[in-house]
């Protein structure tokens, strides 16, 4: 019997530890994510600097936003990813020691989706509010925010619909992938143009 109560209590131990731990091993790989991140914007100056010189302030701006804005979205896929890897086990997943671990995780996702939406709503925004020329270049570049707002949009865009991380994690990755394809050629455009001389 005494056997019994020792492994329980070694059981009890282990799950209470799991998440500690975990958080621990979180910190360390987002710490360094946002070494690294920081590192590439230290060095994105200089290679902007260079490569939008010949765009009007206007999409120069727009340009250097893009490349913000996709570093924002990578935050809602890291939180997400960091749920789902904190609930691998499906056993331990259901057991709630109340340390609140798992609320703060899915807090961090709601959060990190809402400055997502906010930040691509300010983005939609200063499309809108660009010159007639600066629109007018980027339909001749073939760009819109169009698909942009239409994600946007759309029914519980950028909002948690469930509280099981293998089922949302899949949807917001899905959710983001076209956003983050069409500012990847809105960057790409941009800087194509001062390179071909697309736009003077």
């Amino acid at each position: 019997m005494l056997y019994v109560i020792y492994g329980i209590f070694l059981l009890m131990c282990g799950v209470s530890l799991r998440r500690p731990v975990g958080a621990l091993a979180e910190a360390r790989r987002q710490r360094a994510n946002l070494r690294r991140e920081l590192a590439a914007l230290a060095a994105a100056p200089l290679v902007a600097a260079a490569s939008l010189e010949h765009l009007s302030p206007g999409l120069a701006r727009l340009a250097e936003e893009t490349r913000v804005l996709r570093l924002v979205l990578e935050e809602p896929m890291q939180a997400a990813r960091a749920w789902l890897a904190a609930d691998r086990s499906p056993w331990l997943a259901r057991v709630d020691v109340g340390d609140g671990s798992d609320l703060d995780r899915v807090e961090e996702v709601d959060m990190s989706l809402v400055n997502a939406r906010r930040a691509l709503w300010d983005w939609v925004s200063a499309v809108d509010a660009l010159s007639e020329a600066d629109r007018d270049a980027l339909t001749d570049l073939g760009l819109s925010a169009g698909a942009v707002r239409g994600a946007l949009e759309q029914r519980d865009a950028f909002r948690r619909r469930s509280a099981v991380a293998r089922r949302e994690v899949p949807r917001i990755e899905k959710m983001i992938a076209p956003i983050h394809a069409v500012l990847d050629r809105f960057e790409h455009e941009l800087v194509r143009a001062t390179r071909t001389g697309l736009y003077r």
